[in-house]
């Protein structure tokens, strides 16, 4: 089974083929699916396994997880729509099975597996999360805020301050953290790292080494990249971009994209 890897609206979905998760803290709320067979997972403390078809889980929680056959990984930012929504049905626990949405998620992986990458916006838009979220505000509606988003995507590198990003489009802070979160759909931090995060997919997925990559979007160095990537996944990208594994892409082509034609 090929890889493919689909990111829009604050979240990634992974499907394909992965190996056993030791225990880990994914920081972004997530669900996994089992596109063939149950999954096998138990939380940390508890040494009893727990089986199911689909697992949603708060990124707080440390668990382990043993997947047998091909699977589908939904991870979402936690300040997004779609990490609300997961969180949710993670319930007080921070862990639930089976919700009732799963069928339509796997039959959404098993769908992706076999159409073509410029299918993809159709299949997901149509698909539990995605068919959930409200409509996306315009961003070039505000010049204020695709000034800021401008600045955080040129300067990948720079620490974000919020207070000067504020007073220099004449705003205050607070007010930017609710409107930059209420057009863009994710809080301006986590949009950074969304963005970095992105921005070194799409480089190796043009060729660069991991090392490469991880510079090109203003990571210190490759392990720098790392670390973020696995406290985001739970795995390393060294798993995930293997030498001569062959990959399926779809990076949505935002609003943001299109404005600022950073790509």
């Amino acid at each position: 089974m090929q890889n493919v890897i689909c990111a829009l609206r604050g979240a990634v979905l992974f499907v394909g083929q992965l190996p056993y998760l030791a225990f880990h803290s994914t920081v972004t709320s997530a669900t996994v699916v089992g596109l063939n067979t149950e999954i096998k997972k138990r939380v940390k403390g508890n040494g009893q396994w727990m089986s199911s078809r689909c697992f949603v889980f708060d990124g707080t929680l440390s668990h382990e997880t043993v997947l047998n056959g091909p699977v589908g990984i939904l991870f979402a930012d936690p300040g997004s729509e779609i990490g609300e929504i997961l969180t949710k049905e993670a319930g007080p626990r921070g862990l639930s099975s089976n919700p009732t949405w799963a069928p339509k998620l796997i039959a959404t992986c098993f769908e992706i597996q076999t159409a073509n990458p410029e299918q993809y916006p159709n299949i997901l838009s149509d698909s539990f999360p995605f068919n959930q979220l409200t409509p996306a505000k315009k961003i070039q509606d505000d010049d204020r805020l695709v000034n800021v988003i401008r600045k955080l995507i040129e300067s990948p590198e720079e620490t974000v301050n919020v207070d000067e990003l504020a007073s220099e489009i004449g705003m205050s802070e607070s007010w930017l953290l609710h409107e930059f979160k209420n057009v863009v759909g994710l809080p301006i931090r986590a949009f950074r790292k969304w963005f970095r995060i992105k921005t070194a997919v799409i480089a190796i997925k043009h060729g660069a080494t991991l090392t490469d990559a991880a510079l090109s979007a203003g990571f210190y160095d490759q392990a720098h990249f790392t670390n973020v990537f696995r406290d985001i996944f739970g795995i390393s990208p060294s798993v995930v971009f293997k030498k001569g594994e062959s990959i399926r892409w779809y990076i949505q082509n935002e609003e943001i994209d299109k404005i600022l034609k950073v790509f």
